[in-house]
């Protein structure tokens, strides 16, 4: 029989591996998969614009994959249905690592909610990174 201690380490299990799979698939631009583990209807907060729903804030990740790397988790805590996950968001611009936080909240298993907090002072060559990347004409390869 499962007591109330093993549901809670049960949860807390799954809350710590769906945080981690949902950070490393941002990273990665599986953006499917992170669309899978999200709530329909989505809140993102924090330290950036604030897009609502799902599909807004999988607009919004879009363009970040463009100059990530990967995500090194340092250290995620969840407490409930709540995680904090802290990691460096590693880019191939001039800003390299940024450090990076998300309190995540989960309702009915899905990330409901996000906020995100982020080292400011090196997003703007982050940001400035990815309007050069996304002025520049698209390549096309003779063959």
């Amino acid at each position: 029989m499962t007591t109330s201690t093993d549901q809670i380490t049960n949860q807390s299990t799954s809350i710590r591996d769906t945080v981690t799979e949902y950070v490393h698939a941002v990273a990665d631009g599986r953006l499917d998969r992170v669309e899978e583990l999200l709530h329909p209807d989505l809140v993102f907060g924090g330290t950036v614009p604030e897009p609502r729903g799902k599909a807004s804030y999988i607009s919004t990740l879009r363009s970040l994959t463009t100059v990530v790397e990967r995500s090194d988790i340092r250290d995620v805590v969840v407490d409930g249905d709540r995680a904090f996950v802290l990691y460096d968001f590693v880019t191939d611009t001039p800003a390299g690592g940024v450090l990076s936080g998300e309190l995540v909240t989960f309702e009915d298993g899905l990330i409901r909610t996000i906020t995100l907090l982020f080292d400011q002072r090196r997003w703007p060559e982050v940001i400035a990174e990815i309007q050069r990347r996304a002025a520049q004409p698209p390549t096309t390869t003779d063959t």
